[in-house]
Formats: C-alpha cells, sequence, structure tokens
C-alpha cells in the first residue's frame, strides 16, 4: 500500500469521525485515545477533507480546546495516571530481558533493554570471538527468534508512548505553561526506543568481519 492511500484511508476514517461527531455533538473516541492527535488534522489531514468536512473540523477544533481549557486540571492528572500504567507494564521490562550479566554494569532499575542496547552497542565496538561473553551476546542478540522477541517488545511500547503523547501532548502544551515532566519523559523514551528497535532491527544482520 502506498503512502497516498494510507493517506486516504485515513480521511476516509476521520471524515467518519467527523460525521459521528456532528451527529452526536460528542468528541470521538480515537481523538480521546489518542489513535490521532487533533492537531494532525489541522496540520495534517486538513487540506484532503471535503469542504463539508472542514467546516465540521473547525467546529470540533474550537470546541475541543474550550473543553480542555476547562478541564485542563482534570487532564493532568489523568496524563499522570496514563503515564504511570504505561511505565508500569513496559514490554520491554519483561523479566526475559534481564541478565545479571549484563545488569550488574549498569545502575539499579534501569530498563533492561536498555541496557541491553548499551551493552551489545559496546560489544559490537571491541568484539573479540575468543572472548566468551562477547560471543554469547552477539549470539543470542543476532538470533532470530530471540530478536523478533526484542523487536516486538519495544513495537508494543513504542505504540503505548505514541498514544500518551498523541492524546495530551498538544492540548497540556496549548493550555498550561511549560510541558509536564511526564510528558518530557515520555518523547523522550519514544525517542530512545524507536532507535533502539532501529539498531536491533539492523543488528541481526551484523557480522564480526565488519
Amino acid at each position: 500500500m502506498s503512502k497516498g492511500e494510507i493517506i486516504d484511508l485515513v480521511v476516509l476514517r476521520i471524515q467518519s469521525d467527523l460525521d459521528i461527531f456532528q451527529k452526536t455533538k460528542t468528541i470521538p473516541h480515537t481523538i480521546l485515545e489518542g489513535t490521532y492527535d487533533i492537531e494532525e488534522i489541522k496540520n495534517v489531514y486538513y487540506d484532503s477533507l471535503s469542504a463539508k468536512h472542514k467546516k465540521i473540523a473547525d467546529k470540533l477544533y474550537k470546541e475541543y480546546y474550550e473543553r480542555i481549557e476547562e478541564n485542563v486540571d482534570s487532564l493532568k492528572l489523568a496524563m499522570k495516571k496514563d503515564y504511570a500504567r504505561v511505565v508500569k507494564n513496559l514490554a520491554s521490562e519483561h523479566e526475559s530481558f534481564y541478565f545479571r550479566e549484563i545488569m550488574n554494569s549498569y545502575r539499579p532499575g534501569m530498563n533492561p533493554l536498555r541496557a541491553l542496547y548499551y551493552q551489545t552497542r559496546d560489544v559490537i565496538r571491541r568484539y573479540n570471538p575468543e572472548h566468551p561473553y562477547h560471543y554469547w551476546l552477539i549470539d543470542m542478540v543476532t538470533d532470530l527468534e530471540y530478536n523478533n522477541i526484542i523487536l516486538d517488545a519495544l513495537r508494543k511500547d513504542i505504540g503505548k508512548l505514541e498514544r500518551i503523547i498523541k492524546r495530551y501532548y498538544f492540548p497540556l502544551v496549548k493550555n498550561s505553561e511549560g510541558v509536564p515532566l511526564e510528558l518530557f519523559h515520555a518523547k523522550q523514551q519514544l525517542k530512545d526506543f524507536r532507535h533502539y528497535y532501529q539498531f536491533f532491527r539492523s543488528v541481526k544482520d551484523w557480522s564480526p568481519d565488519e
């Protein structure tokens, strides 16, 4: 499916949600749940909407931010709870990623996939095939099945963090001073996890001869 076809599907979904909003006067759950944020509708998809749906989108945008302004404290509290729930249930924190040989080198409480990333990156830089630890680590992260488990965990966590940011970032930044600490951390985690995902996706093809 081409990028244009994907955009067309998203536009159709947005227009369907706008029709529902027009009928029910209720803000679509796809926005409230972070499937896409209202700023995306305005900045990315607006020009692709029909004239009718542009008018509805304008109305939705105005009503959405009026409600947010009236309930910003409640939104902050909801964000804190949602973020805490996401952090507590990160797939990358699963016990299958904890290895004493790795975790002992880092601060207590570090995300195990973060530690695995740092350790793999460092070992690759100074790889010695005769070093048992080097051989064990690289053999593990390049194993196709285990590598897919790593990527799946990161993919899940990236999705969770993206939903938090889409749901809360623009409404709270637009209606309060500065960026709440939880959202700052969420954006940094998202950036890191995306980087780790690309790293582990490419490392399975790494060769000591490189």
